[in-house]
Protein backbone atom coordinates (compact mmCIF):
# COMPACT_ATOMS: atom_id res chain seq x y z
CA UNK A 1 0.00 0.00 0.00
CA UNK A 2 1.45 3.09 -0.89
CA UNK A 3 2.11 6.47 1.44
CA UNK A 4 -0.83 8.24 0.20
CA UNK A 5 -3.46 5.20 1.20
CA UNK A 6 -2.04 4.65 4.14
CA UNK A 7 -3.21 5.18 7.87
CA UNK A 8 -3.34 3.99 11.52
CA UNK A 9 -5.91 3.61 13.83
CA UNK A 10 -6.11 2.30 17.23
CA UNK A 11 -9.37 0.54 18.42
CA UNK A 12 -10.05 0.77 22.11
CA UNK A 13 -12.83 -1.52 23.89
CA UNK A 14 -14.00 0.08 27.59
CA UNK A 15 -12.31 3.61 26.68
CA UNK A 16 -13.91 5.08 29.73
CA UNK A 17 -11.44 2.78 31.88
CA UNK A 18 -8.11 4.32 30.65
CA UNK A 19 -6.15 6.32 33.36
CA UNK A 20 -6.52 10.59 32.64
CA UNK A 21 -2.58 10.36 31.65
CA UNK A 22 -2.97 7.70 28.75
CA UNK A 23 -6.24 9.22 27.41
CA UNK A 24 -4.77 12.52 27.71
CA UNK A 25 -1.59 11.50 25.53
CA UNK A 26 -4.28 9.95 23.30
CA UNK A 27 -6.19 12.65 22.66
CA UNK A 28 -3.35 15.31 22.55
CA UNK A 29 -2.09 12.45 19.82
CA UNK A 30 -5.13 12.84 17.88
CA UNK A 31 -5.16 16.70 17.82
CA UNK A 32 -2.01 17.07 16.70
CA UNK A 33 -2.61 14.46 13.73
CA UNK A 34 -5.76 16.76 12.51
CA UNK A 35 -3.48 19.63 12.61
CA UNK A 36 -0.78 18.09 10.45
CA UNK A 37 -3.04 16.02 8.33
CA UNK A 38 -1.72 12.37 9.79
CA UNK A 39 -3.91 9.68 8.37
CA UNK A 40 -4.06 8.74 12.40
CA UNK A 41 -7.70 7.78 13.82
CA UNK A 42 -8.71 6.45 17.28
CA UNK A 43 -12.07 4.70 17.22
CA UNK A 44 -13.06 3.83 20.62
CA UNK A 45 -15.98 2.80 22.54
CA UNK A 46 -17.21 2.46 26.30
CA UNK A 47 -20.41 3.20 28.28
CA UNK A 48 -22.69 6.46 28.14
CA UNK A 49 -20.18 8.60 30.28
CA UNK A 50 -17.88 8.25 27.83
CA UNK A 51 -17.90 11.67 26.18
CA UNK A 52 -18.28 13.36 29.15
CA UNK A 53 -14.78 12.05 30.37
CA UNK A 54 -13.20 12.54 27.40
CA UNK A 55 -13.94 16.41 27.80
CA UNK A 56 -13.03 16.33 31.20
CA UNK A 57 -9.86 15.03 30.00
CA UNK A 58 -9.22 17.56 27.39
CA UNK A 59 -11.09 20.33 27.22
CA UNK A 60 -11.38 20.39 23.31
CA UNK A 61 -11.48 16.49 22.78
CA UNK A 62 -15.63 17.25 21.99
CA UNK A 63 -14.40 18.68 18.91
CA UNK A 64 -11.88 15.54 18.14
CA UNK A 65 -14.57 12.42 17.75
CA UNK A 66 -17.33 12.13 15.64
CA UNK A 67 -19.87 10.45 18.26
CA UNK A 68 -22.30 7.57 17.56
CA UNK A 69 -24.90 6.05 20.30
CA UNK A 70 -25.32 1.92 20.03
CA UNK A 71 -28.79 1.42 22.03
CA UNK A 72 -30.62 -1.71 22.13
CA UNK A 73 -31.57 -4.15 19.55
CA UNK A 74 -35.18 -3.45 17.99
CA UNK A 75 -37.65 -6.56 18.80
CA UNK A 76 -37.13 -7.93 15.04
CA UNK A 77 -33.35 -7.71 15.13
CA UNK A 78 -33.03 -9.20 18.47
CA UNK A 79 -35.36 -11.94 17.41
CA UNK A 80 -33.39 -12.38 14.12
CA UNK A 81 -30.58 -13.01 16.70
CA UNK A 82 -31.21 -15.60 18.33
CA UNK A 83 -33.41 -17.62 15.82
CA UNK A 84 -31.66 -17.46 12.67
CA UNK A 85 -28.28 -19.11 14.29
CA UNK A 86 -30.59 -21.81 15.20
CA UNK A 87 -32.55 -22.34 12.18
CA UNK A 88 -29.51 -22.60 10.35
CA UNK A 89 -28.48 -25.59 12.55
CA UNK A 90 -32.06 -27.56 11.86
CA UNK A 91 -33.90 -25.76 14.82
CA UNK A 92 -36.98 -23.75 14.99
CA UNK A 93 -38.34 -21.68 17.98
CA UNK A 94 -41.89 -21.36 18.52
CA UNK A 95 -43.60 -17.67 18.58
CA UNK A 96 -44.28 -17.65 22.20
CA UNK A 97 -40.88 -19.26 22.76
CA UNK A 98 -39.28 -16.63 20.80
CA UNK A 99 -41.07 -13.57 22.27
CA UNK A 100 -40.15 -14.68 25.60
CA UNK A 101 -36.71 -14.45 25.30
CA UNK A 102 -36.35 -11.36 22.94
CA UNK A 103 -38.46 -9.84 26.14
CA UNK A 104 -36.17 -10.97 28.63
CA UNK A 105 -32.80 -10.03 27.15
CA UNK A 106 -34.60 -6.56 26.47
CA UNK A 107 -32.57 -5.59 23.14
CA UNK A 108 -28.96 -6.14 25.08
CA UNK A 109 -26.76 -8.04 22.92
CA UNK A 110 -24.77 -10.27 25.52
CA UNK A 111 -28.05 -10.87 27.11
CA UNK A 112 -29.35 -12.29 23.51
CA UNK A 113 -25.93 -14.67 23.39
CA UNK A 114 -26.73 -15.67 27.04
CA UNK A 115 -30.13 -16.97 26.47
CA UNK A 116 -29.87 -18.33 23.35
CA UNK A 117 -26.88 -20.42 24.76
CA UNK A 118 -29.00 -21.72 27.42
CA UNK A 119 -31.86 -22.40 25.42
CA UNK A 120 -29.78 -24.50 22.64
CA UNK A 121 -28.58 -26.64 25.68
CA UNK A 122 -31.83 -27.55 27.37
CA UNK A 123 -33.85 -27.86 24.37
CA UNK A 124 -34.12 -31.86 23.60
CA UNK A 125 -35.52 -31.79 20.36
CA UNK A 126 -35.33 -29.59 17.32
CA UNK A 127 -38.53 -27.51 18.11
CA UNK A 128 -38.42 -25.69 21.08
CA UNK A 129 -41.32 -24.17 23.22
CA UNK A 130 -42.17 -21.96 25.59
CA UNK A 131 -41.09 -24.39 28.58
CA UNK A 132 -38.04 -24.62 27.30
CA UNK A 133 -37.88 -21.18 26.46
CA UNK A 134 -38.83 -20.40 30.14
CA UNK A 135 -36.23 -22.75 31.57
CA UNK A 136 -33.31 -20.98 29.45
CA UNK A 137 -34.27 -17.64 31.00
CA UNK A 138 -34.28 -18.50 34.57
CA UNK A 139 -30.69 -20.52 33.77
CA UNK A 140 -29.56 -17.68 31.66
CA UNK A 141 -30.82 -14.85 34.69
CA UNK A 142 -28.90 -17.57 37.35
CA UNK A 143 -25.53 -17.28 35.24
CA UNK A 144 -26.03 -13.54 34.66
CA UNK A 145 -26.46 -12.79 38.39
CA UNK A 146 -22.84 -15.07 39.27
CA UNK A 147 -20.92 -13.11 37.02
CA UNK A 148 -21.83 -10.28 34.61
CA UNK A 149 -24.46 -8.63 37.40
CA UNK A 150 -21.97 -9.45 40.67
CA UNK A 151 -18.54 -8.77 39.31
CA UNK A 152 -20.53 -5.04 38.53
CA UNK A 153 -22.23 -5.30 42.38
CA UNK A 154 -18.56 -6.11 44.13
CA UNK A 155 -17.08 -3.36 43.07
CA UNK A 156 -19.29 -1.03 44.69
CA UNK A 157 -18.85 0.09 48.26
CA UNK A 158 -21.40 -0.15 51.23
CA UNK A 159 -22.07 3.30 50.74
CA UNK A 160 -22.40 3.26 47.31
CA UNK A 161 -24.36 -0.52 47.22
CA UNK A 162 -27.10 1.44 49.53
CA UNK A 163 -27.20 4.11 46.31
CA UNK A 164 -27.67 1.40 43.78
CA UNK A 165 -30.31 -0.13 46.22
CA UNK A 166 -32.03 3.14 45.96
CA UNK A 167 -32.00 3.77 42.52
CA UNK A 168 -33.22 -0.15 41.70
CA UNK A 169 -37.02 1.38 43.02
CA UNK A 170 -37.17 2.85 39.58
CA UNK A 171 -36.47 -0.48 37.87
CA UNK A 172 -34.20 0.54 34.92
CA UNK A 173 -35.03 3.89 34.57
CA UNK A 174 -33.65 7.09 35.36
CA UNK A 175 -33.53 8.14 38.66
CA UNK A 176 -33.60 11.44 40.06
CA UNK A 177 -30.53 12.36 42.46
CA UNK A 178 -32.80 14.29 45.02
CA UNK A 179 -35.65 11.29 45.49
CA UNK A 180 -32.34 9.03 45.51
CA UNK A 181 -31.37 11.23 48.21
CA UNK A 182 -34.54 11.26 49.84
CA UNK A 183 -35.15 7.73 49.87
CA UNK A 184 -31.51 7.57 51.84
CA UNK A 185 -32.81 10.43 54.62
CA UNK A 186 -29.67 12.28 53.14
CA UNK A 187 -28.76 15.27 51.34
CA UNK A 188 -27.96 15.52 47.95
CA UNK A 189 -24.96 17.07 48.75
CA UNK A 190 -24.04 14.37 51.37
CA UNK A 191 -24.02 11.91 47.96
CA UNK A 192 -22.06 13.68 45.64
CA UNK A 193 -18.62 11.59 46.50
CA UNK A 194 -20.81 8.14 46.23
CA UNK A 195 -22.41 9.26 43.13
CA UNK A 196 -19.44 10.21 41.38
CA UNK A 197 -17.73 7.06 42.31
CA UNK A 198 -20.19 5.14 40.80
CA UNK A 199 -20.14 6.69 37.59
CA UNK A 200 -16.53 6.42 37.36
CA UNK A 201 -16.83 2.95 37.88
CA UNK A 202 -19.11 3.16 34.85
CA UNK A 203 -22.05 1.44 36.71
CA UNK A 204 -23.85 4.35 36.56
CA UNK A 205 -24.54 7.48 34.08
CA UNK A 206 -25.75 10.78 34.33
CA UNK A 207 -28.65 11.21 31.29
CA UNK A 208 -29.65 14.48 32.29
CA UNK A 209 -28.56 17.10 34.66
CA UNK A 210 -29.91 16.02 38.82
CA UNK A 211 -30.65 12.59 36.94
CA UNK A 212 -28.64 8.96 36.90
CA UNK A 213 -29.31 5.41 35.64
CA UNK A 214 -27.74 2.11 35.17
CA UNK A 215 -25.16 1.23 32.62
CA UNK A 216 -26.35 -2.02 31.80
CA UNK A 217 -29.97 -3.22 31.73
CA UNK A 218 -31.79 -5.34 34.35
CA UNK A 219 -29.27 -4.39 37.28
CA UNK A 220 -32.08 -2.79 39.31
CA UNK A 221 -33.81 -6.63 38.78
CA UNK A 222 -30.48 -8.02 40.14
CA UNK A 223 -30.20 -5.93 43.04
CA UNK A 224 -34.08 -6.79 44.47
CA UNK A 225 -33.06 -10.64 44.23
CA UNK A 226 -29.96 -9.76 46.37
CA UNK A 227 -32.18 -8.26 49.25
CA UNK A 228 -35.50 -10.73 48.59
CA UNK A 229 -32.79 -13.13 49.21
Amino acid sequence: MGKTSSGFGIFIDEMQDLDDELLGALISVQHLAGQKGWPFFIIGAGLPNLPGKLSATRSYSERLFDYRTIGALDHASAADAISLPMNRLGAHLEADALRALVTAADGYPFFLQVYGKAVWDVSSSKTVNLDDARLAIEIGTEQLDAGFFRSRWQRATPAERQYLRAMAEDHDEASSTAQVASRLSRAASQLTVARSSLISKGLIYAPDHGAVRFTVPGMSGFISRQFDE
